[in-house]
């Protein structure tokens, strides 16, 4: 719901600054002119006064394409590579134990 009021409320301030421009009327580049114009004034409206429902719509973005879903194989090829990992990580470091926190490390490594 976040990201339909953010927007909204974005498109809204758009619309309000493109049409205004657009009545000024500059000849040539009014088009031109009121969309930057427009782009620019809601990028800075939204950014400055409107920071809580921005934060809250990416967080909700974030959280829609955050969730991806891995197949089969590709769970299978990331089990095989966190375990490569870790033997060669117990291989380069035999004091190390992935099942024990810093207080397996032994005293001498301890600084």
């Amino acid at each position: 719901m976040a990201v339909l009021k953010y927007s909204l409320l974005r498109l809204g301030v758009f619309a309000a600054v493109f049409f205004g421009c657009l009545y000024l009327d500059l000849g040539r580049f009014t088009l031109l002119f009121a969309l930057l114009v427009g782009l620019l004034v809601s990028w800075a409206v939204a950014y400055l006064f409107f920071n809580r429902l921005r934060v809250a719509a990416g967080q909700q973005l974030a959280g829609w394409l955050g969730r991806r879903r891995y197949s089969a194989s590709e769970a299978d090829d990331n089990a095989a590579e966190d375990e490569i990992a870790e033997r060669y990580h117990q291989q380069t470091d035999p004091a190390r134990d992935p099942h024990q926190g810093p207080e397996a490390d032994p005293p001498a490594a301890r600084g």
